[in-house]
């Protein structure tokens, strides 16, 4: 962690980040704007997540990742231009979703390059499951989408199989977005990029 990153967290946090000690949250009073949100899980260093907040001043967007240098990095980016629409938790994405984001508020759910856990006794590591798919459901607006991008085909096949089995979720062609770091290192090294993007046709 550099000494700036280290700066930007100390200074900062209070400005853009968010706790789940805070319990469940308003979002319209916290960004002070009345806007769609869009939630990533495991945002990095942050670079293609600011820069989507920054071309979409309309929508707000929450970020979670455990990585404190990403998170220190990013703060430097939204204390930079003062970004508004951005907001950090530093903390588990699925203790989040359960304690402080309410159900049928978010308008979208983004997951760019989770941890493949490729080897089978890990697998139970995986983010993408029966139960979080579930927790989706819950938190998407109906007609919320979910993205998910992945180099790792056997977790596309693996997230593909399981949201075959749900009802509620229709699979629709992807959006244009914002390419990450790591996505541009993985087409360097000759990985093929798998793309899957779900909307929430309806509420249980």
């Amino acid at each position: 962690m550099t000494a700036a990153q280290e700066r930007a967290l100390e200074d900062h946090w209070d400005i853009y980040g968010l706790g789940v000690d805070e319990g469940e949250q308003n979002f319209d009073q916290v960004f002070e704007l009345v806007r769609p949100i869009i939630l990533e899980i495991g945002f990095g260093m942050g670079e293609s997540l600011y820069k989507q907040a920054l071309k979409d001043p309309d929508t707000n967007f929450i970020g979670v990742d455990v990585h404190r240098p990403g998170i220190g990095n990013l703060i430097q980016l939204l204390e930079m231009t003062k970004t508004k629409n951005l907001k950090i938790y530093g903390e588990d994405a699925i203790e989040i979703m359960k304690t402080a984001i309410k159900n049928s508020v978010l308008s979208g759910v983004q997951l760019l390059f989770p941890d493949p856990w490729p080897k089978k006794k890990h697998h139970k590591r995986r983010l993408v499951t029966k139960d979080f798919i579930e927790l989706l459901s819950q938190k998407l607006r109906k007609g919320g989408t979910f993205l998910v991008v992945t180099d790792s085909f056997p977790y596309y096949e693996v997230i593909l199989d399981l949201f075959s089995l749900r009802s509620d979720f229709t699979k629709i062609s992807s959006l244009t977005r914002e390419e990450t770091k790591y996505e541009r290192r993985a087409k360097a090294l000759g990985n093929e990029i798998h793309e899957l993007f779900f909307r929430l046709d309806q509420k249980h």
